[in-house]
């Protein structure tokens, strides 16, 4: 792939020879100039008079072959892309499988000592309201302490220094922002880190008050490793494999002492393998050439994605890039860069990079499998068997069946882009078409210049036009051409060297362990909550008030005694009414009954 930069009116463009289109149309470009030139001086002499009398006629033609090269143009454009996005889908797909069982993995028992403490066994830490805030915001304040020689534009640039997710290697920018940092409480070293616990000044989580505010503890930038691993003194080894501060190799690096998971390891490594085999299809599809597979050594370069830009180290190894760029520009503009035989070398000066290297009982039954299609099968075959055979061992952790078959699906997605990237890298496009396309180009060399001699009336000016319109249809062509196949056509192919070497990258992330932050320490937030519970009752009882207190017996028995008399009175009243009422049902029955002797 072809790395430019847009520079003043993409002037800086018209220097590159190699891969380029508009240069390799110079040829037919200036052939078509000399056809003007003798149909001017042979033609024009013996007959001057003009043989068309309407444009029309050459119109309905250069119109016709326009339409065919833009045709193609367009669909080559198209597989570019496509390929590009097959690409990058297949390798995010597997990528995501892989990132996925590793984290599934980090849930199993074996790690139940070194994972962080969760929310979930402590949901009354919500009632401290406390912050996870990590950026307080304390460059932004006033310091007294700074003093006139650091200016607000110093401390905003130290900021944007320290809040970098990219190294700064201006090693004046580091011992200025050292600097600020000493001022800085919630600032440390990274550098300066030792020790198997890393026993780092945690971010503060007391206010000026005195009061808890954000819920921090000491960050453990070994990802948990070292409480896994004990120090062995005499050997002077550290209890985990990574160091921060060594940003050669990352998180794979081994210069603490100790080695990753071996569980990752494997993992990472048949994932790399699996994508460096299907790039390594794509790219040389000749049965029986060489298409080398190498170790990945994390931390290296990026590998060049324009072969012309390759070190001087490697010239020696790559044919294309010990070739002299006037060789180089001769043989892109004659065809001879697009052999087998060429694109062969090429590719074997270029391994693709595997994590862990390759075996030779790999390369074996890479070998045995017959065909791209099928070593690729097997590599696949590989990852997937290896995270069922584990998953089913409990390496896994407790995950349900249902998000694991999740894995097996991204697994098989990836399997799909794959094919997908490869049809376009195993079907050329039509025959039909790019015969008719190559055809009229050829066509149009000698008909663009008859064309221009009937219409211009100056040489200069009817040779200027021709060479414009020749090298315009001609490198249309060429485009067409160099995009169709985005697999084989060096210097314009895809950089799957570099995508490859992006790809072990983002496996070698899976040997990182926890998030440094989230090592919080339970038992200092709960005292401080149980603290908290215990001031809020203190003040609840003091509080209350005398009439608020719990009446004594003797109140007790006092409102009793009322209760009583007051019931004693109302069956009083009851009995009463009663009395009344039993006299006045006598009195009625006896007037009743003198009322019937009467009658």
């Amino acid at each position: 792939m072809i790395e430019y930069s847009n520079g003043a009116y993409n002037l800086n463009l018209l220097l590159r020879v190699s891969g380029s289109p508009l240069y390799k149309s110079i040829i037919p470009s200036l052939i078509g100039v000399v056809i003007y030139i003798l149909i001017h001086l042979i033609w024009r002499e013996s007959d001057p008079m003009d043989d068309l009398n309407h444009p029309y006629a050459v119109g309905v033609l250069v119109s016709s072959v326009s339409f065919l090269i833009i045709f193609r143009a367009n669909y080559g454009y198209q597989r570019y892309w496509e390929a590009c996005g097959a690409i990058h889908h297949f390798m995010s797909k597997w990528q995501d499988a892989v990132q996925h069982t590793g984290v599934f993995h980090m849930q199993c028992k074996h790690y139940d000592s070194i994972k962080p403490p969760n929310y979930f066994d402590h949901p009354d830490l919500n009632k401290l309201n406390l912050k996870r805030d990590r950026d307080r915001g304390d460059l932004h304040e006033d310091h007294d302490d700074w003093g006139e020689d650091v200016s607000r534009k110093d401390i905003s640039k130290a900021r944007r220094i320290t809040m970098s997710i990219n190294l700064v290697d201006d090693a004046d920018k580091r011992e200025f922002v050292s600097d600020i940092q000493k001022r800085q409480s919630i600032s440390f070293d990274s550098s300066q880190l030792t020790g198997a616990a890393y026993d780092n000044p945690a971010v503060s989580t007391i206010d000026k008050n005195g009061e808890m505010t954000h819920l921090f503890g000491k960050p453990r930038l070994d990802g948990g490793w070292g409480t896994l691993f004990k120090d062995d003194p005499r050997l002077r080894k550290t209890a985990t494999y990574y160091k921060i501060g060594d940003e050669t190799e990352g998180f794979a690096s081994t210069r603490g002492g100790r080695t990753p998971s071996l569980f990752l390891q494997e993992l990472a490594h048949l994932a790399s393998l699996c994508c460096a085999v299907a790039l390594a299809t794509l790219r040389n599809d000749i049965e029986g050439a060489e298409s080398p597979l190498d170790t990945y050594h994390p931390g290296e370069p990026w590998p060049e994605a324009d072969p012309t830009k390759l070190p001087r180290s490697q010239s020696d190894t790559n044919e294309y890039a010990s070739r002299q760029g006037y060789i180089r520009g001769l043989q892109y503009w004659l065809g001879m860069d697009r052999t087998p035989e060429m694109r062969t070398k090429y590719n074997a000066s270029r391994p693709l990079l595997v994590i862990g290297g390759v075996s030779e009982n790999e390369i074996a039954f890479l070998q045995r499998a017959k065909g791209p299609s099928a070593k690729v099968t097997l590599a696949w075959n590989w990852l997937s068997e290896f995270i069922m055979r584990e998953h089913l061992a409990g390496s896994l952790g407790n995950i349900g069946p249902p998000i694991v078959s999740r894995i097996i699906q991204f697994l098989s997605d990836g399997m799909i882009f794959y094919n997908h990237a490869r049809k376009i890298m195993y079907i050329p496009f039509p025959f039909p078409h790019a015969q008719l396309s190559a055809f009229f180009v050829l066509v149009m060399i000698p008909a663009i210049p008859f064309m221009m001699d009937q219409y211009t009336n100056e040489v200069w000016l009817g040779a200027i036009l021709t060479f414009l319109t020749v090298t315009c249809l001609v490198g249309l062509h060429e485009v067409a051409r160099e995009l169709e196949n985005p697999f084989r056509n060096i210097p314009n192919e895809l950089p799957l060297c570099t995508l490859q070497a992006m790809f072990n990258e983002s496996l070698i992330t899976m040997f990182a362990g926890y998030h440094p932050d989230h090592y919080w320490d339970p038992a200092l937030f709960e005292s401080r909550l149980l603290a908290m519970m215990a001031e809020e009752e203190d003040e609840v009882s003091k509080k209350l008030s005398f009439d608020d207190v719990e009446p004594t017996v003797g109140d007790k028995i006092q409102t009793l005694q009322d209760t009583m008399d007051k019931q004693r009175q109302e069956i009083r009243d009851l009995r009463r009414t009663l009395e009344s009422e039993i006299d006045e049902a006598s009195e009625t029955q006896s007037d009743l009954l003198e009322n019937v002797d009467i009658s």
